[in-house]
């Protein structure tokens, strides 16, 4: 385990070992998408960057890791000017006008929740049910209406578009404060990314078919993510 000090020289920073299932996550993701990429004939070297950016970036925050926030920063301003560039507009706003802010938001609220000095993850904690009724009410409505919105524009795919912005501000926010919840909102969020990087793809985007494979790999991540910070919960 390698040790570093943050700024302030109080809290350590901490390279988590990785496992079996960590690896088979990094290494599977990249030699995947490689071969998908090479197979369609449309490798993006920027999307590669990206996607192999935001599986750290996962892989961290599973460990209870600020470093996660690091690769967050790098993998949101990419996936956000793709998203851009593909016409997804809620997903090139979520990405950089709140993932981006966010990861400095997260870094500094897990820097308090530090787990032995930061060599044992952070406290992490499960929501009330009032909480969860709240969460649930807001998400539906937030979807509902940004959907409608989108309709109104040329996005492609407005309402898996609006379902993965408006969760994912919710799993975003969740994370930040380190809640258990945060996961079952992931896969509902990695769900719609997946369909609607599929859908992507068969209109011939260029970058589509890493989306599809970096999602799939989150998916399986998130599950990984609720064992866990469920075990990180019982240390709090």
């Amino acid at each position: 385990m390698i040790n570093f000090a943050d700024m302030s020289g109080k809290i350590k920073i901490e390279i988590p070992k990785f496992t079996w299932w960590d690896w088979f996550l990094i290494v599977g993701f990249m030699t995947v998408s490689v071969v998908v990429s090479v197979l369609n004939g449309n490798f993006s070297v920027l999307s590669f960057i990206a996607g192999t950016c935001s599986v750290l970036c996962v892989i961290f925050g599973v460990k209870g890791s600020v470093l996660n926030f690091l690769f967050g920063f790098l993998g949101s301003c990419i996936q956000g000017y793709m998203a851009l560039r593909s016409g997804l507009y809620a997903n090139a706003v979520l990405f950089l006008l709140y993932n981006v802010p966010m990861q400095f938001v997260g870094w500094a609220q897990w820097r308090k929740r530090m787990l032995g000095g930061g060599s044992e993850g952070i406290k992490t904690r499960w929501m009330s049910w009032p909480q969860r009724a709240l969460l649930v009410i807001l998400s539906t409505a937030a979807v509902w209406g940004i959907s409608r919105l989108l309709l109104k524009t040329d996005d492609p795919q407005p309402v898996s578009d609006a379902l993965a912005m408006t969760v994912a501000v919710g799993a975003q926010f969740l994370l930040t404060f380190a809640f258990i919840e945060q996961w079952f909102m992931w896969i509902v969020v990695n769900g719609a990314n997946l369909v609607m990087w599929a859908i992507a793809a068969t209109r011939g985007v260029q970058f589509a078919p890493i989306m599809v494979v970096q999602y799939v790999f989150y998916m399986m991540n998130s599950i990984y993510g609720i064992v866990w910070w469920s075990k990180m919960s019982k240390k709090s």
